[in-house]
């Protein structure tokens, strides 16, 4: 990684520039009052936003979701060329439009954690399918259940949650995509099922099936996950982590499709395709 050491975390509001510390919102924006809106993390590599028009497309898929109005891709795609000028290295961009209608990009160091090897199961009700729930899959800036769930994991020894259908099934992480190998098939959970139609995992499945696997969707349940040859994690900032231990439950490796496919994506993200 090529983390930007001198990088000035910012934020563009509704296009006025400020450091990102000092960005404020109202206490009245339905952002801040509501958590109402949707919101959208991308990695940017070597100065390069990678797939930002999928991120632009998601966004816009979100607000639908939630009945709010499309964001102004050009105004998203000026922040970006503005914040991002003289940056070479990497970063984290996120756009935020609130329910009120404000506009919010911030760029800013990729963030500093441990990887998520061990996986703590919770149970997450709140994700049902998407021919149930319309609003189901999308990115809005309620994340408290998701950020709970990470705590309870936490809490109970583990590096983040694994979470978990009301009927069992496997579904997504609090902020990242799950995928697994049993017999040199990689599966990967249907966005029907509810979860947010990861961006990653869609490059993750193409460049898996341009490795030569087999790729499929399956919908498991943990009993069946835990018997799989390798289980993987990825978000827009993460890189490919190989999973260790799920309950109690440990995948030894070593872990040849999570290594394949991590070089691979470095190498997706350094192309400089930003589309």
């Amino acid at each position: 990684m090529t983390q930007v050491e001198n990088l000035t975390a910012a934020a563009l509001v509704d296009g006025v520039l400020t450091p990102l510390a000092s960005a404020r919102l109202a206490m009245t924006d339905e952002g801040v009052a509501r958590g109402d809106g949707a919101f959208e993390t991308i990695g940017v590599w070597d100065g390069h936003p990678f797939r930002l028009d999928d991120h632009l497309r998601r966004l816009d898929a979100s607000l639908a979701k939630i009945l709010l109005p499309p964001a102004d891709a050009d105004a998203l795609r000026d922040d970006v060329a503005t914040l991002l000028d003289g940056v070479t290295g990497d970063a984290a961009l996120r756009f935020y439009v609130t329910g009120s209608g404000t506009r919010i990009t911030t760029v800013a160091p990729q963030p500093a954690r441990a990887p998520a090897r061990h996986l703590v199961p919770q149970v997450a009700p709140w994700i049902v399918p998407t021919a149930v729930y319309e609003p189901a899959g999308a990115k809005t800036m309620s994340y408290g259940q998701n950020m709970t769930a990470t705590r309870a994991a936490k809490r109970a020894g583990g590096d983040d949650a694994l979470l978990l259908g009301s009927d069992g099934t496997v579904l997504e992480g609090p902020t990242f995509c799950v995928f697994w190998v049993t017999d040199g098939t990689v599966h990967s959970v249907p966005v029907e099922r509810g979860i947010v139609d990861s961006i990653s995992r869609r490059v993750l499945r193409d460049l898996a099936g341009k490795a030569g696997h087999r790729v499929i969707d399956a919908e498991v349940g943990l009993d069946t996950l835990i018997h799989a040859d390798e289980v993987f994690i990825c978000s827009s900032v993460r890189p490919v982590i190989a999973v260790e231990q799920i309950d109690t439950r440990r995948y030894e490796g070593p872990h040849p499709v999570a290594d394949e496919l991590d070089t691979a994506l470095d190498a997706a993200r350094r192309a400089r395709q930003v589309s």
